[in-house]
Parts: C-alpha cells; structure tokens; sequence
C-alpha cells in the first residue's frame, strides 16, 4: 500500500474508531481510553502515541468553528457578557467532548500509518 492511501485509510478508520489495522474492531475501550487489544485482529493499539495532539487538535477545530460566531453574534446584538457565557461556554465545552474521541482515534490511525510507536516518538 502507498503512503498517501495508507495515510488515508489510517485516518478513515481512527475517524470511525475502529482499529486502524484491520478497521473492524473498536478502538476504544471506554470514552478516551484505546483498547489493549483488537478484539477483531488483537493488535496491539496502545503502542501508538495518542496523549498531545488531539487536545490541540480539538481545541484548534473548535475554535475555528466558533469563534467567528461568537464575534458575529458580539457584533450583530451586543448581547450581556452573561448571555454570551450561557450560550458559549456549553456548547463549545459540548463540541469539544463530542469532537474529541474522533481527534484521538485519527491521530492513532496517522500514527499506525507512519509507523510511529511510543518507542520511536522517544528517540
């Protein structure tokens, strides 16, 4: 397989949160925590690094999303900053918790298709 399809279908299977291996299994065990194993393949998913980036990569599609609304809505009505936080503070603490496991599982599939372990993110 190329690198560029081995790329995307390890991304397409971490978006649907499924072993990026053999793209049957569930990668997640519980809400963030990857499975020790494939239940499908039994590979091993923990040994692809997973902590940093999907925050980052979370907070940086949220905020794309929804800053430019708030600014819009800022400027269209000058509504009180209390009704700013009652509409903004959930919905982008919702998007993010929704947006999230989906961040984690494509940053596992892009690191089962560059081949980067735990191991070789160290050295």
């Amino acid at each position: 397989m190329s690198e560029p399809s081995k790329i995307s279908t390890g991304l397409r299977r971490g978006f649907s949160l499924r072993c990026p291996q053999c793209g049957e299994g569930r990668l997640f065990s519980s809400f963030l925590k990857v499975s020790e194993s494939c239940e499908v393949c039994g590979g091993d998913n923990t040994l692809y690094p997973s902590d940093d980036a999907p925050p980052y990569l979370t907070l940086f599609l949220v905020g794309h999303l929804i800053v430019p609304f708030v600014f819009w809505m800022d400027k269209a009505w000058e509504p009180a900053l209390w009704v700013m936080f009652a509409i903004w503070l959930p919905l982008i603490g919702g998007l993010t918790l929704a947006t999230l496991p989906y961040m984690k599982g494509a940053t596992v599939g892009f690191a089962w298709a560059t081949g980067v372990t735990r191991e070789t993110a160290r050295q």
